[in-house]
């Protein structure tokens, strides 16, 4: 099979760019192979306009129709294990053993989160407890807030929280030193500091009711705050790609990453306010350029 563009995932960089290719009449094959979806625990994509407090699966159906009712998209539902340059483009090796050649590549591959080892966890991640306040803090306003500070950045925006809730408890992580000044400005403003991380959340019907710290105490918590560590899919990270201090895949203005002709857009190339408004604006973005590059290139 051939193609103009590879996009690889079908998220919302992947899908802002499919529908900006196609409505620049640009032929392309959309793989995605990621099953669920990154954000599929969440009930809802929030601050989306026009699809506010929709499913993300409702989302990405919407998307995909716009996409294919013009006819340049093919969807695949295979993964990527291999990226090869050839003469003219590139080689992608499919998860069936089937190739895709194409002329570019975007990688809208997203991030890998590694949620911490925290007993029941799993229940609640995505509804009660979250990774974005912008996302999901309206529908936890004024209620008891946990923030799980295994990082030292998670601590200096402590003050950002507080626009949601006055009742803020903070959990750090035994190595995390926080200086007296600091820790004086966080009291002054009521919020709780524990030191300690809890080793277990209970709740009932997705709703967190308790953090319950090694040492046997029990926090009353309505909300809970992760922000998982990340890393990049195994893929993006055998092409070696140009990687930024934080680990995100450096791009220049285009979305153009350190290997000619490979692009990318979303989360891989961001570690800051994750999004799927943020990523719709990135894929478009990157399609852009691809259709000027591609135009200066024939």
């Amino acid at each position: 099979m051939q193609t103009q563009v590879a996009i690889v995932g079908a998220g919302p960089a992947g899908l802002a760019a499919a529908l900006t290719l196609s409505r620049s009449m640009v032929n392309m094959v959309v793989l995605d192979a990621r099953q669920p979806a990154r954000n599929a625990a969440s009930p809802f994509v929030a601050a989306l306009p026009g699809l506010d407090h929709k499913a993300p699966s409702d989302v990405r159906a919407v998307a995909r129709r716009d996409i294919e009712a013009y006819g340049y998209a093919d969807f695949l539902s295979e993964g990527v294990v291999d990226i090869q340059k050839a003469a003219d483009g590139f080689i992608l090796t499919l998860s069936n053993d089937t190739t895709l050649a194409a002329d570019v590549v975007l990688l809208a591959t997203g991030m890998l989160d590694s949620l911490p080892d925290l007993d029941g966890l799993e229940a609640l991640w995505g509804n009660s407890v979250i990774n974005c306040p912008f996302c999901h803090g309206f529908e936890w306003k004024d209620r008891k807030w946990g923030i799980y500070a295994h990082r030292p950045e998670v601590i200096d925006a402590a003050e950002i929280y507080l626009n949601w809730t006055t009742d803020l408890t903070y959990f750090l992580a035994p190595d995390i030193l926080l200086p007296n000044d600091r820790e004086q400005v966080l009291l002054e403003k009521g919020i709780k500091l524990v030191r300690q991380l809890p080793q277990a959340l209970s709740g009932t019907n997705n709703a967190l009711s308790h953090a319950h710290l090694p040492d046997g105490q029990q926090v009353a918590l309505d909300c809970m705050l992760i922000f998982p560590r990340q890393k990049q899919v195994e893929l993006v990270s055998q092409l070696g790609l140009e990687l930024t201090n934080a680990g995100n895949v450096a791009i220049d203005d285009g979305y153009r990453t350190s290997l000619k002709n490979i692009y990318a857009a979303g989360d891989l190339t961001y570690s800051g306010h994750q999004n799927t408004p943020t990523a719709f604006h990135m894929g478009n973005m990157a399609a852009a350029t691809i259709v000027m590059d591609l135009c200066f290139a024939s």
